[in-house]
C-alpha cells in the first residue's frame, strides 16, 4: 500500500501514478465533495464524501473532480488517476486551519472560592479570560469550520513565567507580554487543528502559579465549548464532540490539566458548570509540574508526558508523574530539550540551554517544538480519533516500562521515528505502558 506521507494541495490537476491493481471497463469522471451529506455514488449530483472511497471505486485512468476544501484523510493510491480541484484549492492529508481570538467567560469559581481577579469581560460582562481558538477550516483565510464535524476538543493551558521585572529573556526572544503566553504554542496547536481537532488555548495568568485556579479556568473553558456547540448562531454550533475531550498543558499548565481531569472524573467543583458526563479521555503534558500537590494516580485517562534531558526547571517531576499514572501512558524523552523550548519563541535566560539535534539557540528551539508537535499529534489522533496508524510512534521500545524509568530515564531506543526528526538528527526515545 502506498500512502502520501505529507499533505498536498490540488490547485489545477495532479496526475498520480501507481501500480494498477484493478481492471475496469472504462475510465470516467468521479466527483468528490467532503461536504456531501452521504457517502454518495461519484456523480455530479451525488458526489462521494471521502477521497478514500472515491479512489477505491474509480476505474484506473479516471479523473477525480475534487471540490475545494479540506480533506484530512491520507488515502492509499493504487491506480493511475488524475485529480483536479473545482471551486478553489483542495488540501489533502490535513485540514486548513482557522484561528480566532475569543473570550472565555468565567461563570463559576466556587470550587476553591478563588479570589483572583480577571482582566477582561466577555460579551454580557461576565468576567473572563482571553483565549485562542484553532479549528479545522473549510478553506484558507477566515473560512468556517470544515465539514466532517463534530471534532474532538482539546483545551490547552500554558506554562507560568515571572513578571517582566523578575525575568530575563534570551537575546533573541521577544514573546510579548506575559498575558499573551497563551499565543506561544501555534507550532503545536495549529497542527492539531489541521489533524482534525478543535483546540482552545486559554490565558491562565490570572491565577499565576495557582494550579487550582488554572484547573478551574480549564473547566470553565470546557463549559464554554459545550455551550457554544449548542448555541444557535455560534461558529462552533455542532462542531465539537464533547464525548471526545483531551486536556493539555505545559509545566504548571500540565499540572492544572491533571487536576482538571481529576475533578471531572470525580464530579467535583461542578457548581454552575454542569459538566457531569464530560470526561478527559487523554492528557498531553509538556514538562508537567504539580509541585507535589496533585496525585494523578486517580485520573483514568491516557497520558503522554514529554520530558527533556536538559530541563532543570521541573526535573524529576515529569518522571514521577509518569510513574504514578495508570496505563495507558507514554513517556517521550527528547535528548537536549529544555523547559521552555516547546513554545514558539519564549526563551528565558534562567532556563537551561536547549541543545537538540546538535543545534543550539533558536534552531534547537524549533527542533524541540517540532518533536512535541509530532508526538502530540500522534497521541491525540490515536486516543481521541482512533487513528490506529499513529500507534507505532508511541510504541517504539522493546518491552513495557510501567514503573519509574530512572533518572536519567532509560527508555527503549527508537525503532522508527518521524521522518522530519530523523532529518534534523533529533534523538528521541519512548517508554510506554499499555497494560
Amino acid at each position: 500500500m502506498k500512502l502520501f506521507p505529507k499533505p498536498f494541495l490540488i490547485l489545477l490537476s495532479l496526475v498520480l501514478l501507481a501500480e494498477v491493481t484493478h481492471i475496469s471497463l472504462r475510465a470516467q469522471q468521479v466527483y468528490v465533495n467532503s461536504c456531501s451529506p452521504g457517502p454518495g455514488n461519484g456523480s455530479p449530483f451525488n458526489p462521494y464524501n471521502t477521497l478514500t472511497r472515491a479512489i477505491a471505486e474509480a476505474a484506473p485512468g479516471s479523473t477525480l473532480v475534487v471540490q475545494g476544501g479540506s480533506y484530512p484523510e491520507r488515502p492509499p493510491f493504487q491506480k493511475n488517476l488524475t485529480i483536479t480541484a473545482s471551486g478553489g484549492p483542495a488540501l489533502v492529508g490535513d485540514s486548513y486551519v482557522g484561528t480566532q481570538e475569543i473570550c472565555v467567560p468565567i461563570i463559576d469559581q466556587t470550587c476553591d472560592r478563588l479570589d483572583f481577579e480577571f482582566s477582561v469581560n466577555c460579551a454580557g460582562n461576565p468576567p473572563g479570560v482571553r483565549a485562542k481558538l484553532y479549528y479545522p477550516a473549510a478553506g484558507p483565510g477566515a473560512a468556517p469550520v470544515a465539514c466532517g464535524k463534530p471534532f474532538p476538543l482539546i483545551v490547552y493551558a500554558h506554562a507560568r513565567r515571572l513578571p517582566p521585572d523578575r525575568e530575563t529573556l534570551c537575546d533573541w526572544s521577544q514573546p510579548g507580554p506575559i498575558n499573551e503566553d497563551y499565543r506561544q504554542v501555534d507550532g503545536i496547536l495549529a497542527p492539531l487543528a489541521a489533524a482534525g481537532f478543535i483546540v482552545i488555548s486559554v490565558d491562565g495568568t490570572a491565577s499565576l502559579d495557582e494550579l487550582s485556579g488554572k484547573a478551574q479556568i480549564i473547566l470553565n473553558t470546557l463549559a464554554f465549548a459545550r455551550d457554544e456547540n449548542a448555541r444557535d448562531g455560534s461558529p462552533l454550533k455542532g462542531a465539537i464532540d464533547m464525548r471526545r475531550v483531551g486536556l493539555a498543558g505545559h509545566s504548571s499548565g500540565g499540572g492544572a490539566a491533571i487536576l482538571a481531569g481529576e475533578r471531572l472524573q470525580r464530579g467535583m467543583c461542578d457548581g454552575n458548570l454542569h459538566l457531569d458526563g464530560v470526561r478527559a479521555a487523554a492528557l498531553g503534558l509538556l514538562a508537567p509540574a504539580t509541585g507535589g500537590t496533585v496525585d494523578n494516580a486517580g485520573v483514568n485517562a491516557a497520558m503522554l508526558v514529554v520530558y527533556g534531558t536538559n530541563d532543570l526547571e521541573v526535573d524529576p517531576q515529569p518522571l514521577n508523574i509518569y510513574e504514578l499514572a495508570p496505563p495507558p501512558k507514554h513517556l517521550v524523552v527528547v535528548t537536549g530539550a529544555n523547559h521552555f523550548g516547546y513554545t514558539d519563541g519564549l526563551c528565558l535566560a534562567r532556563d537551561n540551554s536547549s541543545a537538540v539535534g546538535g543545534a543550539t539557540g533558536p534552531e534547537a528551539h524549533r527542533r524541540q517544538q517540532r518533536t512535541a508537535r509530532n508526538y502530540f499529534r500522534a497521541f491525540f489522533s490515536f486516543y481521541l480519533r482512533s487513528d490506529a496508524t499513529q500507534l507505532d510512534y508511541l510504541l517504539q521500545q522493546s518491552g513495557q516500562q510501567c514503573n519509574h524509568p530512572g533518572s536519567p530515564p532509560t527508555c527503549g531506543a527508537s525503532r522508527r521515528r518521524f521522518d522530519d526528526l530523523d532529518g534534523l538528527n533529533v534523538a528521541v526515545s519512548v517508554c510506554s505502558c499499555v497494560q
